[in-house]
């Protein structure tokens, strides 16, 4: 039999930096089993960032939901995102105690969960429960999510309270950023939308035939609120629309009636109404919107300069991808 040689230290020295390098390793993994991130003092766990990114993907499903580029799975992509916020968050909230106090917050997130259930959910209490628990979520996590809300508001008032922005200044930021002034070019159509295909086919046809437009949006249109105005949209630009949908309407020149277009609402036919090509908008047209995003923009510098002195002798440690 062979002799068994122990391996040593002394034997290898290449095996000390290597050995040392394998246990920090290991208790690295052990460490990000139970802290995402350190903020200073402060642990953030893994269980404080997933209910972060449930709040995230909830916030946004309520926004994009019925987007036609939706993505399930946005809270997911934006990880790193959400736990360096959170991290962030530690120490602005350590700046803004005092600025709210406890019965402020606690009002403040009542009236906010109150606004979601009457204005997102038409008060249906049922509903959003559901939707609560499609995310992993309760009132209680939303009206701790909310209070802090109002301490990050209130700080970001009064950092920001002092700015202002004279005319000479606007102007300046409405020649800098005059493409963003213009007018898109904007349609405005009527609709007829139904579930079957078989049905949108007979009606194109009766429309083929000279019937009347409206009238038939009034009595068979699945969209009951243009429908009661002969089927007619509000005015809209590129961009807001389901692409088939857009495709189609913005092809149609005034009067024109277009074939059958399959969205996920169903089967539309549409006729263009009229078309207001896109144009530049003067100084005097856009001097209050010019002027409210000069303020803005002014507020984020000041906002961002704030956060990176606050932050910038403060320890962030991310530990999770």
């Amino acid at each position: 039999m062979g002799k068994f040689s122990r391996l040593t230290a002394r034997d290898k020295p290449w095996l000390i930096p290597l050995v040392a390098l394998l246990v920090l390793i290991a208790v690295f993994l052990i460490i990000s089993s139970q802290v995402a991130a350190f903020a200073g003092g402060k642990i953030i766990t893994p269980a404080e960032l997933e209910q972060r990114l449930n709040i995230v993907q909830f916030s946004y499903d309520l926004q994009f939901g019925q987007t036609p580029n939706y993505q399930p799975d946005f809270a997911r992509q934006n990880r790193r995102q959400a736990l360096n916020q959170l991290a962030e968050e530690h120490f602005l909230l350590e700046a803004a105690q005092g600025l709210a106090t406890a019965e402020e917050q606690v009002e403040y997130a009542a009236q906010l969960l109150d606004w979601l259930k009457s204005n997102l959910f038409q008060g249906d209490a049922d509903s959003f429960q559901a939707t609560l628990a499609k995310h992993n979520l309760d009132e209680a996590t939303l009206s701790a999510y909310f209070a802090n809300n109002l301490l990050l508001t209130r700080l970001h008032e009064q950092v920001t309270a002092e700015i202002t922005v004279d005319e000479d200044e606007t102007k300046a930021y409405y020649e800098e950023h005059k493409a963003s002034f213009s007018q898109p070019e904007l349609i405005k159509v009527a609709h007829i939308l139904v579930a079957e295909k078989a049905e949108a086919e007979a009606l194109l046809e009766q429309l083929q035939q000279g019937a009347d437009f409206a009238l038939l949006a009034k009595q068979h249109s699945l969209d009951t609120e243009s429908a009661a105005y002969g089927g007619t949209l509000q005015w809209f630009s590129r961009g807001q629309m389901e692409p088939a949908f857009e495709e189609a309407a913005f092809a149609l020149e005034p009067g024109q009636i277009s074939p059958i277009i399959a969205t996920s609402h169903g089967y539309h036919i549409v006729r263009a109404e009229g078309r207001d090509p896109a144009k530049e908008q003067t100084y005097e047209q856009v001097a209050k919107q010019a002027h409210e995003r000069a303020l803005a923009t002014k507020q984020d510098t000041a906002w961002n300069a704030f956060r990176q002195q606050l932050l910038e002798r403060k320890l962030i440690l991310l530990l999770t991808r």
